[in-house]
């Protein structure tokens, strides 16, 4: 009889629970007052003019805001491009190194060194 009880209680309270989530899902659904979204491209300019950003649906760019975000793509590009050879020279330093028999490197990538140091007396 426990068991019967528990199951009921159960039953109901996931019922209750399963319409509270399909109410707030319809309501949801039919709501017809939006906001804009905080994180949103738009959200300064829907902000600013509700009623432009909504009609036109599409954000307005200024050719400061290209220029701006040109000279930002450029000076990324530049960074990745400083990146690029410095790992270029990082890979040649490792492969010298190898080479030598200073370090050696495994198959899963671990860098060890030699035992006893003497591959260093050039």
């Amino acid at each position: 009889m426990k068991h019967l009880s528990a199951l009921l209680t159960a039953l109901v309270i996931t019922a209750i629970i399963g319409l509270g989530i399909i109410v707030i899902g319809v309501s949801a659904l039919t709501n017809t007052n939006t906001v804009a979204i905080q994180n949103s491209p738009n959200a300064s300019l829907a902000a600013s003019d509700p009623v432009s950003a909504n009609s036109t649906g599409t954000s307005a760019t200024t050719p400061s805001d290209v220029q701006q975000l040109q000279q930002q793509v450029n000076s990324l590009q530049s960074q990745l491009n400083q990146s690029n050879q410095a790992l270029q020279q990082y890979q040649s330093l490792i492969s010298v190194l190898q080479q030598r028999g200073i370090i050696f490197i495994d198959q899963n990538g671990n860098i060890y060194l030699p035992e006893g140091g003497e591959s260093s007396s050039h």
